[in-house]
């Protein structure tokens, strides 16, 4: 299909603008905004052209636009070099910790029904620990969790060896993200999650999910099969729990 040398100009103007700002929006770029909402076809000749040749997606929302990784190449389609390097972590070990960390984050946030629309506007970093360290403790030492590994692609082993080791935080520390503790996991998650503008944290302490985010969320959730990938981990350990407490004794054990 051709497109007019206007079209043209107007898509790479968006991709320009959106490379340098996580949000295009009518308040900030407000004629750019209205000749992409004026020409349909810039909206075809992304998707048609720009987002299968840059592997990126374009995400509008009413008159504002956002950009995302493709979606099959881990979190934001970052291999884990690269994540290593934007979440400052070491090894491999310590990426899977704070990818366990984003998906308990998510499967917290979107947690309902439809599983698009956020269950709660914010989240406390001690809650998220707490529930970090619940679902490590079970899904960590469980029988099955090799098969869960298997069936969600995620590591669940070694974060929950790293994890439980640490303390929360090292006391008299000021500088908690260059310390080595779960609380320095999180910190180091978030500021990840915020710097992409999905997430905002306040005075390290309580995290709200950022418009972007419920975007790429409800683009995610498209997917059934990524948002089981998701929710699972939550919903699997709790049907766990209810097949050990219904299982029938074992002939000899017990009293």
């Amino acid at each position: 299909m051709e497109y007019s040398r206007k079209t043209v100009e107007t898509s790479l103007e968006l991709l320009k603008e959106l490379l340098d700002n996580p949000v295009v929006k009518r308040e900030t770029h407000e004629d750019l905004v209205s000749r992409v909402n004026f020409d349909p076809e810039v909206l075809n000749l992304w998707r048609e052209l720009i987002e299968p040749l840059f592997e990126i997606k374009l995400l509008p929302a009413v008159d504002r636009f956002y950009l995302a990784g493709g979606m099959s190449g881990g979190i934001f389609s970052y291999n884990n070099e690269e994540l290593r390097r934007q979440l400052k972590v070491d090894n491999n070990r310590e990426l899977y910790l704070c990818s366990f960390i984003v998906l308990l984050l998510l499967a917290s946030f979107y947690d309902s029904e439809d599983g698009i629309d956020p269950s709660r506007e914010s989240l406390l970093l001690q809650d998220l620990e707490a529930m970090v360290t619940e679902n490590l403790q079970e899904l960590g030492t469980h029988p099955q969790v090799e098969r869960l590994e298997d069936r969600t692609r995620v590591n669940l082993r070694e974060p929950a060896e790293l994890w439980l080791d640490l303390p929360y935080q090292k006391l008299g520390v000021v500088q908690q993200r260059r310390s080595h503790s779960r609380l320095t996991f999180l910190l180091k998650t978030m500021d990840f999650l915020q710097e992409h503008g999905l997430v905002r944290l306040v005075q390290d302490r309580q995290v709200f999910p950022e418009e972007r985010l419920h975007y790429l969320v409800a683009h995610y959730y498209n997917n059934q099969d990524r948002k089981n990938e998701i929710l699972e981990m939550i919903r699997r350990r709790d049907s766990w729990k209810e097949a050990d407490n219904n299982a029938p004794d074992i002939p000899g054990s017990g009293s």
